[in-house]
């Protein structure tokens, strides 16, 4: 489920908790910086933050970029730190 959510978080340009001062967590910016293409490919006919593009992405994991493999699974990793 933090996969599915993970992509969606990081195409918001901000939280609906966080601050105006805030800046987007590492892993946020990473996931928005190494998915945007792969979620424009695959999934671009989604709005970002909808179920379906949870599922597109979980659904083409396989053809994502290393990239952004690497950024959903950095940003797994820190929830689950946390």
């Amino acid at each position: 489920m933090l996969y599915r959510t993970a992509f969606a978080l990081a195409l918001t340009s901000t939280c609906a908790l966080a601050s105006p001062q805030q800046t987007p967590a590492p892993d946020r910016a990473a996931l928005k910086q190494y998915c945007t293409g792969d979620y424009l490919t695959y999934c671009g006919n989604f709005p970002p933050d909808g179920p379906e593009v949870r599922a597109c992405f979980k659904q083409n994991k396989a053809k994502l970029s290393q990239p952004c493999q690497a950024a959903i699974a950095g940003y797994v990793k820190a929830q689950r730190r946390s």
